[in-house]
């Protein structure tokens, strides 16, 4: 996780991808998660945590080379 994503064990988040450049890194969310408006991450630190639209974390994903795979885990 220090090495790809340049955070701790505990303080994963979505917010991390930007660390992992070339994307190594494959990006599931819970399609749950994105039925909501507003979502809460750790700013790269399980110290605080800031919130973001669910279509801009999306963005953000996009963005940094990564593309989202969407998965309802409630049909699994």
């Amino acid at each position: 996780m220090e090495q790809t994503l340049g955070v701790t064990p505990g303080s994963v988040t979505a917010f991390a991808l930007i660390n992992d450049q070339p994307p190594q890194v494959r990006f599931v969310l819970d399609a749950a998660l994105l039925a909501h408006d507003l979502v809460n991450f750790h700013p790269l630190k399980n110290d605080a945590t800031t919130t973001i639209t669910s279509a801009d974390l999306l963005r953000f994903a996009k963005a940094t080379g990564h593309e989202p795979e969407i998965v309802d885990f409630s049909q699994l």
